[in-house]
Parts: structure tokens; sequence; C-alpha cells
């Protein structure tokens, strides 16, 4: 498992609107949704850079997301594990943190991809067995 951990800053948590009324559906000083996905994209971007034989590009055509806790302000963890190895995709799972408990669970398909020819790349040997090592058992 890869784990890396940000700061959510009281700026972080606010609306993305100034005028929202306070007692709209949804309003609070909670990090929003995309916020959250965009913290996991860092951490699986930064999960595949250690690895070191992600010198090419990935897609991201499918995630799934679960939200089980409102995120404030404070550390967040984002721990990153391999959950399968295709031919040219593999799947990871995101779990989102704050004080130890689980503010959301995101599911993620990434897919081996080169720009140049816009079309999804067999997974190298070494990216197999780089993803494998932190496959989750």
């Amino acid at each position: 498992m890869f784990s890396t951990s940000t700061p959510v800053t009281a700026e972080d948590t606010r609306p993305l609107i100034a005028d929202v009324d306070p007692t709209a559906p949804g309003y609070g000083n909670h990090l929003s949704f995309d916020r959250i996905l965009r913290r996991c994209g860092l951490a699986w971007t930064e999960f595949l850079n250690s690895l070191g034989s992600f010198d090419g590009g990935v897609i991201c055509p499918r995630l799934e997301v679960d939200y089980h806790r409102e995120v404030g302000a404070g550390s967040l963890d984002v721990d990153v594990t391999v959950l399968s190895v295709g031919r040219s995709s593999f799947r990871i799972l995101c779990t989102v943190k704050q004080d130890g408990l689980v503010a959301a669970s995101v599911e993620v398909v990434l897919v081996s991809f080169s720009y140049d020819d816009r079309a999804a790349l067999p997974l190298s040997q070494q990216q197999r067995t780089d993803l494998l090592a932190h496959l989750r058992n």
C-alpha cells in the first residue's frame, strides 16, 4: 500500500460560491466532492511516479465513489492499493481518511495510454511487476 498525506485548510472547505445560503442543502464547511477526487488523483499520480516504470500516460475511463463522512480542516490521508492488473488496465482503490476514519472510498480504473496514438497500450512486464507488488491481499 502507498500512502500520502496532505493538509486541508479552512480555505479549502469554503463553498465555491461566496453567496451560498447557509440553509441550502449541501452547505457546510467541508471539502467538496470534486476536491476529494482531486486529492485522489494526486495520490495515484504520486503512487505511479514512485514506481518508476510509468513514464508514459494513463487515462481514467471509470471511477466509483462512496462518500462516508465530511472532510474538514486538518490532515487528510489517502492510501492507494492495487486491486487487479489486466493487459492494459488496472484497478486501484484510494481510501481517504481523516483522523483515522474513512471519509471516502474511490475505486479507479486506469489504462496505460499513448496520447500520440490515442490508443491503449499493453502494460510492460516491469509495470505489471511493479503494480503486482502493491496488490491487495
